[in-house]
């Protein structure tokens, strides 16, 4: 295996490629490496970036990461002195942060100076994460076996105690939390909306799969997002009429008008004949309690416990590591925002929301709308310990920030 990646690193169009597609592959459905949770591609990353840092070097973004880098080191060591039990997971956390970006930026490389499309690769996501929700809707218990063969340190203990017949167990495709494949299927279909050429089949496939996987995993979070993103997207065809003086084109084909009509009938025998008896079946039950029984203010509580105990500005210029500490506990913030200032600091806090929110100038805004259930996602929840949903979301954003590759895409 070495001395071929050896032989495919000096010739390097080969090299980018199989790197390039070899991090999508592994990503989006690929296991976790068993031992620890992290990308069978993580090693290549570091080694791909250490021979072609003269070609990313280029990119301007880069500076911004290596402030955010050189905060995150300090910020680990200042961690190592103050909280020393902790520094195996903050080390852990520094590593795992340092190789999203390296992904990003080996994306952002390939995506400037090769031809690809990334439509099919979604629409194929899209397909397996129905798979396996389809799997986790007949059997539970076959499906959490599954999940733990693709990721082992996701196991839940389950038992006859704590989750009797499986109730309460949420579809997480294989990933670890649950709210974050839901996140991550809105941020999906958003993006082939906006910045794809889709057909119509394609749209409400689509749909129709994001609705199927929200309803599995529960996520009130995510639910609520695919409400708002579909009001966005009503609000931004209305006004894209408008923009054209409400004249509307079409290109009727025989296959467009097939399409069509199979979309159509299909959608309609789902609707008359297997929504009923889903609507009706454990996972939707559990579903629509959890979403009834589940507007609690826990998070509000939690944000405000650490207004209240922490002062923000003591974290302008470093943290103490990936492991958050309010008053000398380590604590969950469920909230991104909070993670990385109190992680690593404000200064850090920037950089990164510029690098994965910030709109670029050569992108439309509309072209940028898919990210923000990824924005909901991260307020909500933190989603930074997806690493492969990080991933998928940097290599988006990739994308979303080439104009080239956008204007393309729409031939």
């Amino acid at each position: 295996m070495n001395n071929t990646i050896h032989k495919i690193s000096n010739k390097p169009k080969q090299f980018d490629k199989f790197i390039f597609f070899f991090c999508i592959i592994d990503h989006m459905f690929m296991p976790y490496f068993w031992l620890i949770s992290i990308p069978y591609s993580m090693p290549l990353i570091f080694y791909w970036s250490f021979t072609r840092y003269s070609k990313i070097a280029k990119d301007k973004e880069l500076g911004y990461f290596q402030i955010i880098f050189i905060i995150m080191l300090l910020s680990t060591i200042l961690g190592f002195i103050v909280y020393p039990s902790f520094i195996y997971n903050n080390i852990v956390y520094l590593v795992q942060y340092t190789a999203m970006f390296l992904y990003f930026f080996m994306f952002s490389y390939y995506v400037k100076n090769y031809d690809f499309n990334i439509k099919t690769i979604l629409v194929i996501f899209i397909i397996v994460v129905d798979v396996f929700a389809l799997l986790y809707n007949i059997n539970k218990g076959l499906y959490h076996n599954v999940k733990l063969f693709w990721n082992f340190r996701s196991s839940l203990y389950i038992n006859s105690t704590t989750y009797k017949g499986y109730i309460g167990y949420r579809f997480s495709y294989y990933w670890m939390d649950a709210n974050n494949i839901g996140y991550m299927m809105n941020a999906v279909i958003m993006y082939l909306y906006f910045n794809e050429k889709t057909s119509f089949f394609i749209k409400v496939f689509s749909l129709l799969s994001v609705l199927f996987v929200l309803v599995s995993c529960m996520s009130n979070g995510a639910l609520l997002t695919f409400f708002l993103i579909l009001i966005l997207f009503v609000i931004s065809r209305i006004i894209s009429l408008i923009s054209n003086n409400l004249k509307i084109i079409y290109t009727f084909r025989l296959s467009s008008i097939l399409m069509f009509v199979v979309t159509i009938v299909g959608v309609y025998f789902i609707i008359v004949y297997y929504l009923p008896g889903y609507l009706h079946s454990n996972v939707a039950i559990e579903s629509y309690n959890r979403i009834i029984n589940n507007f609690s203010t826990s998070r509000f509580e939690i944000w405000s416990e650490i207004v209240q105990k922490e002062n923000i500005l003591k974290y302008l210029f470093f943290g103490f590591g990936g492991v958050v500490i309010v008053n000398g506990v380590n604590y969950a913030p469920h909230n991104g925002h909070f993670y990385i200032i109190l992680s690593y600091g404000l200064i850090a806090y920037y950089f990164f929301m510029y690098l994965i929110f910030f709109k670029r100038k050569c992108t439309q805004f509309k072209e940028y709308i898919w990210v923000f259930p990824i924005f909901i996602g991260f307020t909500l929840n933190v989603l930074l310990g997806e690493i492969k949903m990080m991933g998928i979301i940097l290599l988006l954003v990739a994308c979303s920030s080439n104009r080239n590759y956008l204007e393309s895409k729409r031939v």
